[in-house]
């Protein structure tokens, strides 16, 4: 039988990558990830993603994610 973990998360950021448009999900706040010294991350297709690239609210994923969160 397998483990399961439950985290209680303390928000979210959506990162838009600059080349590909591919939208990524870090779960957290954006002070946790300064301070665990992770400001860049990799896009699938091979480009860079910063905390500077981060989508404001009024992008569709953040609705679908209030949408989601509330059914």
């Amino acid at each position: 039988m397998g483990r399961f973990w439950e985290l209680e998360v303390s928000g979210h950021l959506v990162l838009e990558c600059g080349s590909c448009r591919e939208q990524m999900v870090l779960l957290g706040r954006e002070d946790d990830w300064y301070s665990e010294g992770r400001t860049t991350f990799a896009c699938e297709c091979g480009a860079k993603v910063t905390l500077a690239n981060r989508v404001r609210e009024e992008n569709p994923i953040w609705k679908l994610m209030r949408e989601l969160s509330t059914s």
